[in-house]
Formats: structure tokens, sequence, C-alpha cells
């Protein structure tokens, strides 16, 4: 975005579609947004912002900023409009952020997304369930750790914001140590939202910073000891396909169908002994033999195996006796269920997609 005509009517088109597609109770001001426009560097780091256009037509806007001393990227919002969502906007828009971003050459160590968790002051069309899955999709993982985003004015609300963080690294993340999960939590709340907030609170300033490092203080509390943090691991994925489940079958069920096929292996047995004439003395072993080689695969072919031929032989011989080989499993571990409720707030991404259309 350039300072000509053509520009600033973009910048005007561009922050016309944020107002539109952002609940008020979310958005950054845009008059800060122009004068950060102006003024697009800080001791910390740079703002960036971007429009998306479609045929010479703006369709989105998104802002974001990167710090150096933390090798991190905030991305604060990504808006479509409306009208022009669908077609896989969201993909492409994300893509070109990608690729504008890769141009700068700029070292990244992450790139960090905040979201709201929940609807409560936005709409579904801009968080939830399906803005996780479209992050995800681009490559970013849910932090799991109880979140708060900070408020974006200097009053210090009795309200807090539950918040999600979503992360990207270089390749998909499953652990963040914690020591460097503290350091870009530090990055956002004082590379981010303080050289931006600055500018405008005044004599507020200070109050705002305090409050900030008492955010950061809580929330390096609440991760406590941990070495390490899950980054939506794969058995809380819910972009990862579960595998498919194989049907447990019953023990009769198993005990039958093994003696189908004994029943099988001593008639081909037969068979064969009857057309190739084998002598009587060689008949007995080889049948033997057979029964032998047909226990061996049933014993290869299922942990509980020696259980089920035991039990087939003994409803073969009419009796039920205690099995030498009952063996026992371990029981299994429910999959630790997550609640990946997102949504959007104010200096968060702000995604404009409908799901028949995205």
């Amino acid at each position: 975005m350039g300072t000509t005509p053509a520009d600033r009517s973009d910048v005007d088109r561009a922050l016309a579609i944020f107002i539109q597609n952002t609940s008020p109770l979310l958005r950054t001001k845009t008059n800060q947004i122009r004068q950060k426009i102006a003024n697009p560097i800080t001791p910390e780091g740079t703002f960036y912002f971007a429009a998306l256009c479609r045929s010479k037509s703006v369709i989105g806007f998104a802002m974001f900023g990167y710090y150096p001393n933390s090798k991190l990227m905030v991305v604060d919002h990504m808006v479509i409009d409306r009208d022009h969502r669908g077609d896989a906007a969201f993909f492409i828009f994300a893509q070109l952020l990608h690729d504008t971003i890769l141009g700068l050459d700029l070292e990244i160590d992450f790139t960090a997304v905040e979201l709201e968790d929940g609807n409560e002051y936005g709409s579904e069309q801009t968080g939830g369930n399906e803005l996780v899955r479209l992050l995800g999709q681009v490559g970013f993982g849910k932090v799991h750790v109880e979140y708060f985003l900070a408020n974006i004015e200097p009053v210090n609300y009795e309200a807090k914001y539950p918040g999600v963080l979503m992360l990207r690294g270089s390749q998909k993340l499953y652990r963040i140590r914690r020591e460097d999960l503290l350091q870009i939590s530090r990055g956002m709340l004082f590379e981010h939202y303080l050289p931006w907030y600055r500018d405008f609170f005044g004599e507020q300033t200070g109050v705002y910073q305090r409050y900030l490092e008492q955010l950061h203080q809580e929330f390096a509390k609440r991760l406590g000891n941990q070495p390490t943090i899950k980054v939506n691991g794969p058995e809380a994925d819910a972009l990862i396909v579960s595998p498919t489940s194989v049907p447990v079958r019953s023990t009769e069920f198993r005990i039958g169908q093994h003696i189908a096929m004994f029943a099988a292996v001593v008639t081909i047995a037969c068979t064969a002994i009857y057309e190739l004439n084998v002598p009587p003395n060689w008949a007995i072993p080889l049948l033997v033999a057979l029964v032998a080689v047909f226990a061996g695969i049933v014993a290869i072919s299922s942990g509980r195996s020696f259980e089920v031929f035991e039990a087939a032989i003994q409803s073969l011989r009419g009796g039920k006796q205690k099995l030498h080989y009952q063996q026992t499993r371990p029981p299994s571990k429910d999959a630790e269920q997550t609640r990946p409720r997102l949504k959007k707030r104010k200096r968060d991404l702000e995604i404009g997609t409908d799901d028949k259309q995205d």
C-alpha cells in the first residue's frame, strides 16, 4: 500500500471491508490502523498491511507484524468480504500472504495467531471449529494451555477474554518447549501489543505495560513446570484422520472359524492321501504334521490364538476345561478429549468464510 491516490483508495476500500465484516467489539480502531500504515516501523519491529484484490477490486484486508528479537511473526487480522468468499478465497489469500512473507527474507521461528475461544463477541462466520480447521489446513496448531487475550484498552476489566493461541513453525508442531512458549508470549505482549498502543494511550501507557506484565506472569504460572506443551498432538489433532477401527469378533465366532479351517485342512489332506495312494503307515504321521502346521498358523494369526485354538479343540472333544493359555489385554486408554472452540477477537486473525463455500 503506497501513497498514490489509487493506493489511498485501496486502503479506504480495505478498511471498509474490515469494518463491514468485523464485529465492533473485536476490531482495532481504523484511525490507529491508518496511523500505523503511515508509520509502520517501531524499535521492536515492523507492522505490515496487505489488500487482497480480484480483478483490480479489493476484496480483503490483512495486517501482521514481525519482531526480529523474538524471530516472531504475529498475524492480527485477515478479512475477506462476505460477497467474495468462496472459490477457496481463504486459502488463496493465505498462500499469497505466505509467499509475500517469504519474499521479505525474514528469519521466522514461529508465526502466531490469537483467537477468541467461543463466539461471544463475533459470529460463526469468523471463528469456532471452522476457523480452527482452516488454520490447521495451512499449517497452524492449537497450543493446549489455558490462554487469555490482552485487553486493547488501558482498563482493568473484570471479565477476561478466554482465547486460543495458534502457532506454526517451519515444520508441523506437535510439542513446544516451555521456554519457547514464554518467549512467544513476551514477544506478543511487549513487542507487538505495547508498541502498537503506546502511541495512543499517552499517560496510561505505564498502566497498560504493568497490566501486560501481570498477564505474562499469570501465563507463566499456568504453564507450571511442564518442560513441553502439546500443540495439536496426534492424539488430539482434528485434522488427522483417525484409523479405521476393526470390529472385535467374539470368541465363539473365532472358534467356529478355526473349526471350519481345521475341517478344510483335514478334508484336503484326506483327499490328497486317497488320490496319491499314500501307504497307511505314512498317512497318520502326515495328518499329525498337518495338524501341527495348522496350529502354527493359528498361533501367529492373533494375539489370542492359543486360547481360541485350545477352545476349538475342546469344543471338538465336547469338553469345557480351564484354558492354559488365557490372556488378558491391558485396558485401552481413551483418547484425550479436546475442545477446539475458537473465535476471533479485536486484534486477532479475522477470517470471513462460509462453510459451504470454503
